[in-house]
């Protein structure tokens, strides 16, 4: 058995359609194709914002059941847990690094917990209202002071009552 690797040509098929090689692609994009390129941007950022909004949606329902007693704890905070995360990833996709931060923050409270108490469930509620406060003011990038204050206060708020 040989101990030095074997580099295998690509086809040329492949040096064909490589963009730039010889002929291929242009990089400078034509009007028409620049505005289809904003439309798709523009569609998926609606869509991005609807889904956000769905899940919110699904996070409010699942804390407010737990605020009335519903018993079935374990598949609430299951269902927190996945929809944080959905959220976190939705954020990076799209430039919503703020959101992002909130849904960890979101996230990592919830890890483990299984029956929250009063105050848990006042904390859930108040990171799901700073994760609508993004949305709905579309705050990209990493906001501002006031922004950076609630998320620092959040954290302290999760560190504190995690295991209460």
């Amino acid at each position: 058995m040989s101990k030095r690797p074997t580099f295998i040509a690509p086809p040329q098929e492949l040096k064909r359609k490589a963009v730039n090689f010889k002929r291929g692609f242009s990089l400078k994009l034509e009007p028409e194709v620049m505005k289809k390129l904003e439309q798709v941007v523009e569609k998926a950022t609606d869509n991005f914002t609807v889904e956000v909004a769905d899940k919110l949606k699904q996070l409010r329902v699942a804390v407010n059941q737990m605020a009335e007693g519903d018993q079935n704890t374990v598949h609430y905070m299951r269902e927190i847990r996945g929809l944080s995360l959905d959220i976190k990833g939705m954020g990076g996709m799209f430039k919503y690094p703020l959101l992002t931060a909130f849904a960890k923050s979101l996230n990592d409270f919830v890890q483990g917990m299984h029956a929250p108490t009063d105050i848990q469930l006042d904390i859930i509620g108040a990171q799901i209202d700073a994760l609508y406060v993004v949305m709905a003011n579309r705050i990209q990038g990493g906001g501002g002071q006031t922004e950076q204050e609630l998320l620092n206060v959040l954290q302290v708020a999760t560190r504190k009552y995690k295991d209460s």
